[in-house]
């Protein structure tokens, strides 16, 4: 098999915006940006709570542990190649122009730039369901995809039992790609994965 040769700028195919460094994302509510050390704090009250961490791939964590975790995404700030991860922080504004409150973080990885494919997830603290944050984050996050990177593709995965995250899939305009069957040992228990996903010409043709 002949090697694979990553498209150049001139290609009609693959991510040509690369690298791509992090930006700040004003949306009607929210300000998603590149992760800070002060966000300590907002970050270990989400993931500290069981109802948070039920279906993510980590247990609840201390204190100690938020902050490692923390340190880790802080350097995911770059889009360049295949694995590479951007972490926004989803910030509510404080109407007074204080410090906001960061209720939740966006995650995007690069899978594949030869094949322009992206991975999108989503983190939001209990409090924060039910108001539309996670949508309204990951729907500017997929405009970055598709309008600025040029992706040909995005999924999610997740596990199927979490009705939140799925619904939110659906009403992202993502189809349900695959249910895989107890595919991986998670938490002590076999568990299913379920895929969703959006190609350019599906977010280009949704309704606003």
């Amino acid at each position: 098999m002949s090697e694979r040769v990553l498209p150049t700028e001139t290609s009609p195919h693959g991510l040509t915006a690369l690298p791509f460094s992090a930006v700040s994302i004003a949306t009607q509510r929210l300000s998603l940006r590149p992760l800070r050390r002060s966000d300590l704090n907002d970050a270990h009250d989400g993931q500290r709570r069981t109802d948070t961490a039920r279906y993510l791939n980590w247990e609840v964590r201390d204190h100690d542990q938020s902050d490692q975790h923390l340190e880790k995404h802080r350097a995911m700030t770059r889009l360049a190649r295949d694995g590479d991860g951007l972490i926004f922080a989803a910030e509510l504004p404080d109407p007074a122009g204080g410090h906001g409150r960061v209720i939740g973080d966006i995650s995007l990885f690069l899978k594949s730039a030869a094949d322009a494919q992206l991975e999108v997830g989503w983190v939001f603290h209990p409090a924060a369901h039910g108001h539309g944050f996670a949508a309204e984050a990951a729907i500017a996050v997929l405009g970055l995809c598709f309008e600025t990177l040029g992706a040909h593709r995005v999924f999610a995965e997740l596990d199927p039992r979490n009705d939140a995250s799925a619904r939110l899939c659906t009403r992202l305009g993502m189809r349900k790609e695959a249910h895989l069957v107890q595919n991986q040992i998670f938490k002590g228990e076999w568990t299913d994965t379920a895929c969703y996903a959006i190609l350019a010409s599906e977010w280009a043709a949704r309704t606003p």
